[in-house]
């Protein structure tokens, strides 16, 4: 999907089209919390903490989807001194993330707009990873939110930490973590990500899958593609000569055999920019704190 900076130029603009003195914390927030089920999967798996693989992907979709992210919103907003205008403010641009994810073309994946009742994934397909525009976009969005941090603030839309909205945000945040869990059989059956194929290993020939960014590696003997399991499987078929990031369309011809029937080849990275947008969010939540200490 596009980095974080990409959704903060879109949404961020967007945002500020609508609601002229919003408080930017929450449009900037809102850009990212559909990313936030990806980001913990990461730091599980990194960390490697004892966890299925499949089902923490199966979970972390559902969790990803616009009805699992509305909760999130609705959990948020429930402890503020404004829960309507931030849970606009959060849906919003949790549903423009996922239509401008959806923009890219992805090898295999896509979002889930109208679960839990399909799990069908949506996809545009309108611009490459490597497009231009999302290089705009990235250096936009960076600027935008440098701006946001450098300018004289507004007012805050703050917490409201009374009990009845702690328990009305405490609701709201279980369903959150626990929908998913009646949902990982039939997000399974959609083969979202191809989960159902690389689940069965003994039935995987003669099936496709689609793999996006993920290692190919160039060995004596052949090239290796890496799942996102893990797992390595051997490469038949037109393959790099050297160590790559690749996307791929594929068709195994043994449960350890895949053949490439299209492939494209990485030439950037798109982590550094969210780690970067990472850190620009945290400073625009850092501020309120900042002109109080000045205070």
């Amino acid at each position: 999907m596009p980095n974080t900076l990409v959704h903060f130029a879109a949404q961020g603009a967007a945002s500020h089209g609508l609601w002229r003195r919003l408080d930017p914390r929450w449009v900037y927030l809102g850009c990212l919390l559909p990313d936030l089920p990806w980001i913990l999967r990461r730091a599980v798996v990194g960390l490697g903490l004892p966890a299925d693989g499949f089902d923490l992907r199966l979970y972390t979709m559902a969790q990803a989807s616009l009805g699992g992210t509305l909760l999130l919103c609705a959990a948020l907003a429930a402890a503020t001194v404004a829960p309507r205008l931030v849970f606009a403010v959060l849906g919003l641009n949790t549903l423009l993330h996922l239509l401008l994810d959806a923009t890219e073309f992805k090898w295999g994946n896509g979002v889930h707009l109208f679960a839990p009742f399909s799990w069908r994934m949506t996809g545009f397909d309108l611009l490459p990873g490597e497009s231009p525009v999302y290089l705009a976009l990235t250096v936009a969005g960076a600027l935008l939110v440098a701006f946001e941090i450098a300018r004289p603030g507004g007012s805050p839309i703050g917490l409201d930490l009374r009990p009845s909205r702690i328990a009305a945000a405490g609701a709201l945040l279980a369903a959150y973590f626990l929908l998913p869990l009646p949902f990982l059989g039939a997000i399974e059956a959609s083969d979202s990500y191809s989960v159902k194929t690389l689940r069965e290993v003994d039935a995987r020939p003669g099936r496709t899958v689609g793999l996006d960014r993920t290692a190919f590696v160039a060995t004596p003997a052949g090239g290796l593609v890496q799942l996102w399991t893990g797992e390595r499987v051997r490469a038949a078929g037109p393959v790099p000569a050297h160590d790559a990031t690749v996307s791929l369309y594929g068709t195994f011809l043994a449960p350890d055999v895949l053949r490439v029937d299209r492939l494209f080849e990485h030439r950037r990275g798109r982590d550094w920019p969210s780690y970067l947008a990472l850190v620009l969010l945290s400073l625009v939540w850092a501020r309120p704190l900042r002109r109080g200490a000045r205070a």
